[in-house]
């Protein structure tokens, strides 16, 4: 396609759900930057991530693999540096390389604020923008009209104002990162490969002015609060642990967690703005591939729950934003086909004439973009073997002796360890099949029931047609763990 190489621009925030981007639907939540993007670009309309989690999501974008096939399945497990991905991939094609914010997959890039050099050329602490990376950002004091924060006697935080400063690798400081290399930095004599992480909406639930007062929790359209019917043990341990409350959190509570959770998004969209707007300035579009993606979403108050949980596989934690932009592809349209992160490596080295000399999961989007296949189901991993739900279990002191202060998360994975249980999704466009080796299986209807409230599970021995898409999704289930077992080691002197 045209004339190679052309840059790669990837830009990514954490835990953005797919049904809040304005250009998605959403009648409430403000999205300008990104709506005029996708309006020119592609946009994906039922886009999936591989995990709900923030490090096996990205992992499976930059490898083309499922998580489970290589061990990625929590926070802490990031790629070594001899895991073929695409970073290295493109350095070895000449491309220079930049990543800035948050590092979920690269161990030798940066960790805990610390540079690592050369694995990539530039990154948020090599050089000077290290002082970036360390500068705070004041925040607009609020104005007499600005909303009031609600004060409610709950067990959790759902959601603040701003009022001070924003710093330490804030966003902000990541998007100035990206301006700095598209206009300072970046070598005008090679392709360029530019990786931006920015970390909003991703809980705690706050936002700056004028943000915070841009979304009246009593004026949007909420979320349901309910549990599923036949909900299962994870969400029904978050609902009693997490939240502290049963029955159900104060209806005033989960809709300010959602405005909260609004004004974040429309605030880290305008910086996803400014870089769309720098790369444009700097006449880049016409020979950039630029992506637009998230890891996964939020329960942002849905089921009466907030941030998200290892094994939950629901629409809302999975089901994310995606345009793709490229000079040579179809402008302002939609593509309906079911898609998934795995798909964007094999798209990305596509359009950009490199090889991956590894195993891909993942298929190009290209004939899905064309109209000439539609994918017929996507499917995720979740949560941990039994032996690691131990590791889990905090001690109620630390290494001196100390009283140690546990989250509600700690204390959930402490006080129900089977909520964390290894589950297993597959998806097709009508029907949802979730397995559990803890049981707690879950099945929807996604057409009749978008929201994930009744699970039919249980149901089939009764209904022969639930018992026929049982069967049929459980052999696609049964396919996928096949297709995508574990490939490693290789044996070089066999061959195998």
């Amino acid at each position: 396609m045209g004339d190679q190489p052309k840059n790669l621009i990837i830009l990514t925030c954490d835990e953005m759900r797919g049904d809040c981007p304005g250009f998605m639907g959403n009648p409430d939540c403000k999205t300008p930057c990104l709506d005029r993007f996708a309006e020119h670009a592609l946009a994906f309309d039922n886009h999936f991530s591989a995990h709900g989690k923030c490090v096996p999501s990205r992992i499976a974008m930059l490898t083309g693999r499922y998580c489970h096939t290589d061990g990625y399945r929590t926070i802490n497990l990031h790629m070594p540096p001899d895991e073929p991905n695409l970073l290295p991939l493109l350095r070895r094609a000449g491309y220079e390389t930049a990543v800035f914010g948050i590092n979920h997959a690269w161990q030798t890039l940066f960790d805990c604020h610390t540079p690592h050099e050369g694995y990539s050329d530039w990154h948020s602490f090599a050089g000077h923008y290290h002082d970036t990376a360390m500068r705070d950002y004041p925040v607009p004091k609020p104005g007499p009209d600005a909303r009031p924060e609600p004060e409610l006697d709950v067990g959790f935080d759902y959601g603040r104002r701003i009022e001070d400063k924003v710093g330490g690798f804030c966003d902000d400081a990541r998007t100035d990162q990206a301006l700095d290399y598209l206009t300072k930095t970046r070598d005008r004599s090679r392709p360029f490969y530019l990786h931006v992480n920015l970390s909003k909406p991703h809980p705690r639930y706050e936002a700056p002015e004028p943000y915070f007062s841009m979304y009246r929790p009593e004026a949007i359209q909420a979320f349901p609060h309910d549990l599923p019917a036949n909900a299962p043990l994870h969400m029904r341990a978050m609902r009693r642990i997490r939240t502290q409350l049963d029955p159900p959190p104060p209806d005033l509570a989960l809709r300010n967690i959602q405005a909260v959770y609004y004004a974040m998004i429309t605030k880290v969209e305008s910086l996803i703005g400014k870089i769309l707007d720098t790369i444009e300035g700097e006449g880049l579009m016409d020979d950039s591939l630029v992506i637009f993606t998230v890891d996964h979403g939020d329960f942002a108050g849905q089921y009466g729950l907030f941030e998200k949980w290892d094994t939950c596989l629901a629409d809302c934690l999975l089901h994310v934003p995606l345009i793709v932009w490229h000079p040579d592809l179809p402008h302002g349209r939609r593509v309906e086909s079911l898609t998934q992160h795995i798909d964007l490596l094999p798209t990305i080295t596509e359009l950009l004439g490199v090889a991956p000399d590894w195993g891909i999961h993942g298929e190009s989007l290209l004939p899905i973009i064309g109209g000439e296949r539609r994918r017929e189901a996507v499917f995720a991993d979740g949560g941990h073997e039994e032996e690691m739900w131990g590791r889990f279990n905090f001690a109620a002191v630390d290494r001196n002796g100390k009283p140690r202060k546990l989250t509600s998360k700690q204390i959930t994975y402490r006080d129900c360890p089977e909520s964390m249980a290894r589950a297993k999704m597959v998806r097709t466009e009508r029907w949802k099949l979730v397995h559990r080796l803890t049981g707690g299986n879950e099945l929807y209807d996604v057409e009749a029931d978008p929201w994930e409230l009744n699970n039919l599970w249980g149901r089939q021995a009764d209904d022969p047609a639930l018992a026929a898409a049982v069967l049929d999704l459980q052999h696609k289930l049964l396919d996928w763990c096949l297709r995508t077992d574990t490939d490693r080691p290789f044996e070089e002197k066999v061959g195998a």
